[in-house]
């Protein structure tokens, strides 16, 4: 009974977590990257993008640059997370410090400073963080920045997208 309920529930998160009117989405091409806007000299800049839609063949699915809070962890690998439902990537508790958080804005676009070190990141979908990336080693959404400089990503949200 629990399976089936949080089944519904993640069934429910993708049928009722949308981009917002305004996001800007594309359906032929990627959204365009946000590097010229980066002003900071060392943490973490990058793109949020939705993906909704069947992506098989290419083409006819939609990817929309989206708002969302990013929550930047302390490294965090499967043992140090609650997941929603088993094999999914909606986590309902995350057991390692937060560091910090920060918005993407209506481009998907978002920068923060941060120290030197190796964080996780995860973007919150109704009451379900998210995160859909992993090493090779168990950490979940791995970033690393180093001193002085400026790491990237690409953050996508692909629960709602067949491939």
């Amino acid at each position: 009974m629990q399976k089936i309920f949080a089944f519904i529930i993640i069934i429910m998160l993708s049928c009722t977590k949308e981009p917002a009117p305004e996001s800007i989405c594309y359906n032929e091409d990627y959204p365009p990257r946000n590097i010229e806007r980066v002003t900071i000299d060392q943490g973490l800049w990058g793109d949020v993008w939705f993906w909704k839609g069947d992506f098989m063949p290419v083409g006819f699915g939609t990817i929309c640059q989206v708002e969302r809070t990013i929550y930047i962890y302390e490294i965090t690998e499967l043992k140090d997370v609650i997941r929603a439902e088993p094999y999914t990537p909606f986590y309902s508790s995350i057991n390692t410090k937060l560091v910090a958080t920060t918005k993407s804005d209506l481009t998907g676009f978002f920068q923060i400073k941060l120290a030197p070190g190796s964080y996780s990141l995860f973007v919150k979908e109704d009451t379900f963080y998210y995160s859909n990336l992993f090493d090779g080693h168990g950490a979940i959404y791995p970033v690393n920045i180093e001193s002085g400089k400026v790491s990237e990503v690409r953050f996508d949200i692909t629960y709602d997208a067949t491939y």
